[in-house]
């Protein structure tokens, strides 16, 4: 009996909103629990750390790069050199910068260390050894950039 009682008077709330224009009231079980709304974040965290993730390793992949191109521009900057200076070879980076052949974001790798350099070159006689210590900042490692490679 008290089931069709509340049963009764929820269709009499209803009825009533309709007609007055106003929302009748929720239940108690309309809205989200906390459980559901943790579980969600934690989906939500999973996949901004995924996202993250590939995010930075091409960030690192793209330091490498530009590295490459780095070193590549000081090396052409050192055989133009060599060519308006009767093959004399810069005493350092500071001269190409000086003489405006590369410019001062180019004499630096992508890890703001400067370029280790060589003229002329034990791996590249006609020009100049130009080397960046690579991600780890250390010249010698396996993960330097090397002009003549």
């Amino acid at each position: 009996m008290t089931m069709n009682v509340t049963r009764l008077m929820q269709k009499l709330r209803r009825s009533i909103a309709n007609k007055t224009g106003r929302r009748a009231p929720r239940g108690r079980g309309a809205g989200f629990s906390l459980l559901e709304i943790m579980i969600v974040l934690a989906i939500i965290a999973l996949i901004t750390a995924g996202v993250g993730t590939v995010v930075f390793n091409s960030f690192k992949k793209a330091k490498v790069s530009i590295a490459k191109q780095r070193v590549g521009a000081v090396r052409e900057a050192v055989v133009k050199y060599m060519i308006d200076n009767s093959s004399a070879c810069p005493k350092g980076i500071d001269d190409l910068v000086a003489q405006k052949y590369i410019d001062k974001a180019g004499a630096k790798d992508p890890w703001d260390r400067p370029f280790t350099f060589q003229c002329p070159g034990t791996n590249d006689p006609d020009s100049a050894d130009v080397t960046s210590g690579g991600p780890d900042k250390q010249d010698g490692t396996a993960d330097d950039i090397h002009s003549w490679e």
